[in-house]
């Protein structure tokens, strides 16, 4: 399953209004409602909410990647926001301005598994991640992970 694949450039959200962990998981979660991706956005961030208390999703370089697994999901769903100053995520895990957002549905427990080892493989490489700080607008961003992802 590749990334390209799963990340729409209607789920990209370039240097978003957030300056709070909630308001980056709201934002992403209204605008992936509002493009008839998840059905409700507030069930969304609660959702996020509770994994986000199992652990920060935060991976460092300022980076991080929220996910959670969503009942009633048809498909795996990618999402990609990039804040405009680093965002207090997490108390002990820091700061992030990149988050790249995976939601599965609650009865594939592998492709979300599968997808998160993808996003920690590709955030991993330091180009890519300037990349994805430095993109434009949507369409270079997954312009980038589609290069990222072609690169052995």
């Amino acid at each position: 399953m590749l990334l390209r694949d799963l990340l729409k450039p209607e789920h990209v959200f370039l240097d978003i209004p957030a300056h709070t962990r909630e308001e980056v998981l709201v934002y992403v979660a209204q605008r992936l409602e509002q493009a008839g991706a998840v059905q409700r956005s507030q069930d969304l961030v609660d959702l996020l909410l509770d994994r986000e208390r199992l652990g920060a999703t935060v991976v460092g370089d300022q980076t991080a990647i929220p996910h959670c697994k969503v009942p009633g999901l048809a498909r795996v769903v990618a999402a990609f926001a990039r804040a405009l100053e680093p965002v207090a995520f997490d108390l002990d895990a820091g700061f992030a301005r990149l988050f790249f957002f995976i939601f599965s549905p609650a009865e594939q427990p592998s492709a979300h598994l599968q997808v998160l080892s993808s996003i920690a493989r590709v955030l991993g490489d330091p180009n890519v991640r300037s990349a994805f700080e430095g993109a434009s607008d949507a369409n270079a961003l997954t312009a980038a992970l589609s290069r990222a992802e072609c690169t052995p």
